[in-house]
């Protein structure tokens, strides 16, 4: 096949997952004999070439250089050029590479008006929907009022009364609006193919394809004893991730007080690792931490690459993973993989790859009483953590990366 991938960002340029999965998918694709093409923005300066890949780095971010979450701060005039040039060169490529797929990607940063462009190719369209910048560009209005009901705990009482009178005139004024879009969808877990539908998202077809993660160098590697602690008398607990509020940082120290209350025979150390450009959050997980007189029971360290998680969950006896919204987590995949026990949220497809007593455990969302509850269940029955660090390894089995392309493959082949 002749695949062209539209994406917003695109290695060496890189924020998060959505990029790092779309350059393993590209190169899987032309392992197999694809001939592929990738269409990204000129964002973050950087290019490099690599084997296969036809890379052109020529659309243009409505985004502030050097900080990608700052407002964009363009003109009407200076947006309307961008949007013309964006149009023209995507008009271009097709003409050019004349692919038998577009594949979009994430399109954040983009004006929403750049779907318009894309249903204009009349070429077959799939969307790999791991996340909802669909719905942000489309329907604005629901995924705003999605994250206020979820955050509704750090919301203030008038700004949450004023989102449910708005959304209820709405639904008095008008019919609820529908999006019919061309082409099919592959979402990355059943939660969120349900999300698109509350936000009444229709598509010619759509299938849910879990991601996977590459197993191969792991099953090299040592594994950790689960069935004792690692260092008696201590447990080791781990929060990995991004630190910021949706990854519910807060919730695992705000339990750590009641699982030291309840075990007070070990000495237990939460660490934190993970990105911390979220100042403002950043600040509150201290402060809270001080609060709690936690000081000698926290340490926080800086995200380690991908290649080091299996390490870094080998020096843990529990992994925490206190989620507000998830909507499939890879590093929850590299966990499981690990054999650590974990704990993760309900929040979104968490309980897709965590099955309660089997191959993890369960708590709901935001609260610190029932994730230490979990906590101590595991810290002190030895043989379930033996039980679930085994059932976890084979689970992880049935996350493979080459299962995942493979399925892609199948599905886009149908296309022709």
């Amino acid at each position: 096949m002749r695949i062209l991938f539209l994406s917003n960002l695109y290695p060496p340029n890189v924020v998060g997952g959505y990029e790092r999965l779309c350059f393993e998918v590209v190169s899987g694709f032309v392992d197999i004999g694809h001939q592929v093409m990738i269409l990204t923005s000129d964002y973050g300066g950087k290019a490099m070439d690599y084997p296969g890949q036809i890379v052109e780095r020529s659309l243009k971010l409505f985004a502030t250089e050097g900080d990608l979450y700052q407002p964009f701060n363009g003109t009407a005039e200076q947006k309307s050029v961008m949007n013309a040039r964006n149009s023209y060169t995507l008009n271009r490529v097709m003409e050019q590479f004349d692919p038998q797929v577009l594949f979009v990607w994430n399109l954040f940063f983009y004006d929403p008006s750049v779907i318009e462009f894309i249903k204009q190719t009349g070429r077959p369209i799939v969307y790999l929907l791991t996340d909802n910048w669909l719905i942000a560009f489309l329907n604005p209005n629901f995924i705003q009022h999605y994250f206020a009901r979820l955050m509704q705990s750090n919301v203030s009482v008038y700004k949450l009364l004023y989102f449910k009178i708005k959304s209820w005139l709405n639904k008095k004024s008008r019919k609820k609006p529908g999006f019919s879009m061309p082409g099919r969808a592959i979402f990355a877990s059943r939660f969120m193919r349900d999300l698109y539908a509350q936000a009444n998202f229709q598509f010619e077809d759509d299938i849910v394809i879990y991601h996977g993660i590459n197993l191969a160098e792991s099953q090299k590697r040592q594994f950790t004893i689960r069935n004792k602690l690692i260092n008696a008398g201590e447990l080791q607990l781990l929060v990995a991730g991004r630190i910021v509020e949706l990854k519910g940082v807060h919730t695992a120290v705000q339990a750590l007080p009641l699982i030291l209350k309840m075990l007070p025979g070990l000495k237990v150390k939460l660490t934190i690792v993970g990105e911390d450009q979220d100042g403002a959050y950043v600040k509150r997980i201290h402060d809270l931490v001080n609060k709690l007189q936690l000081s000698d029971s926290v340490e926080f360290s800086k995200p380690v690459a991908e290649d080091a998680l299996f390490d870094l969950f080998q020096r843990h006896d529990i992994y925490l993973f206190p989620s507000l919204y998830e909507p499939f987590s890879l590093t929850l995949i590299h966990a499981l993989n690990a054999g650590i026990p974990a704990i993760a949220s309900d929040a979104g497809g968490n309980p897709e790859i965590i099955l309660e007593g089997q191959t993890g455990l369960l708590f709901p969302k935001d609260n610190a009483q029932k994730l230490a509850k979990a906590v101590v269940r595991l810290a002190q029955d030895h043989e379930l953590r033996r039980e679930i660090s085994g059932n976890a390894r084979r689970t992880s089995q049935n996350y493979t990366f080459s299962r995942m392309l493979k399925e892609v493959e199948q599905y886009l082949g149908k296309l022709q």
